[in-house]
C-alpha cells in the first residue's frame, strides 16, 4: 500500500493538452517485479500494489454516482458491476481500466492523488470524461469548521520546525535552514475522528490531532502508529 500511494503522489498524468494512452508495459513491470521477488519475499508487483491503494468505496463530487472497488479487481458502479486493473503505459501513466460486465463501457484513464491527497484524479485516456474520486467515509472539513478552525496558526514541535496553516488551505514547513510550501486538508471519519493531510511536490504526509481545550497545544499522532507528538502554538 506504502509503494502504490507514493507512486501515484509523485506520478503525474500525461499534458492534458495531449491526453493519450501509450502501449501498456503493464506485463514489463511486472516481470521485472517477479525478478525481484525471487530475492526479496513478501513484495507485491506493482500493478497489485496500485489496485490495493485504489481499492475503496468512493464518491464523484457533485454527483450521487459511488463506485466500489475492491482488492480482487471487482466492483460495481451504483451497483452495475465491473473489472477492473491498474497498469503502467509508455507515456509514464499509472492507469486504470474499467470495463463493464455487461459490455456497455470499458474506460482507460490515468491516476493521480487530487489537490488534497485523499482523493484520485482520473484522466481519460480514450476520449472518455474526466473523474474524481474522494474516499466516501470521510467528511471534508472547512477551515471555518469549529472542529478544526484552531488548527490555523503557526505551531511548532518538539525540534523547534514550524508549520503554518492557513485559512485557504496552503500550508508552510519551516526548518532552521529551509522552507517547503504545499497544501493541507482536514477531514473527519465516520466514528468522528479528525485528520490532516499535508501535501507537498512529491508526496503527503497524514496526521489525526487532537486540538487542547485552550487551543495552544495539539497532539498528533500518524494513523497507526502509537506514537503521540506535541505541537505548541506560536
Amino acid at each position: 500500500m506504502t509503494v502504490a500511494a507514493a507512486a501515484i503522489c509523485m506520478s503525474a498524468c500525461s499534458d492534458d493538452n495531449e491526453k493519450k494512452a501509450g502501449e501498456s508495459t503493464t506485463e514489463k513491470v511486472d516481470e521485472m517485479a517477479s525478478q525481484a521477488q525471487e530475492s526479496m519475499d513478501g513484495i507485491d508487483l506493482p500493478s497489485e500494489s496500485v489496485t490495493k491503494a485504489v481499492s475503496n468505496t468512493w464518491v464523484v463530487p457533485d454527483t450521487d454516482e459511488v463506485y466500489v472497488l475492491q482488492a480482487d479487481g471487482t466492483g460495481n458502479r451504483d451497483g452495475e458491476p465491473f473489472t477492473f486493473e491498474c497498469g503502467f503505459d509508455d507515456e509514464n501513466n499509472i492507469t486504470l481500466k474499467i470495463t463493464m460486465d455487461d459490455g456497455s463501457a470499458e474506460n482507460l484513464y490515468a491516476i493521480s492523488t487530487d489537490s488534497t491527497g485523499y482523493g484520485i484524479d482520473l484522466a481519460a485516456l480514450d476520449d472518455g470524461e474526466d473523474l474524481k474520486f474522494l474516499p466516501e467515509d470521510l467528511e471534508f472539513l472547512s477551515t471555518d469548521d469549529e472542529r478544526i478552525s484552531g488548527l490555523i496558526g503557526t505551531w511548532a514541535d518538539e525540534s523547534g520546525n514550524e508549520y503554518e496553516f492557513d485559512k485557504d488551505g496552503r500550508m508552510a514547513i519551516r526548518s532552521a535552514d529551509s522552507e517547503t510550501k504545499g497544501s493541507f486538508s482536514a477531514v473527519a471519519d465516520s466514528e468522528g475522528g479528525l485528520f490532516f493531510r499535508i501535501v507537498v511536490e512529491g508526496g503527503s504526509l497524514e496526521y489525526g490531532f487532537e486540538l487542547g481545550e485552550d487551543g495552544t497545544e495539539m497532539k498528533l499522532a500518524s494513523p497507526g502508529t502509537d506514537v503521540i507528538h506535541s505541537w505548541t502554538k506560536k
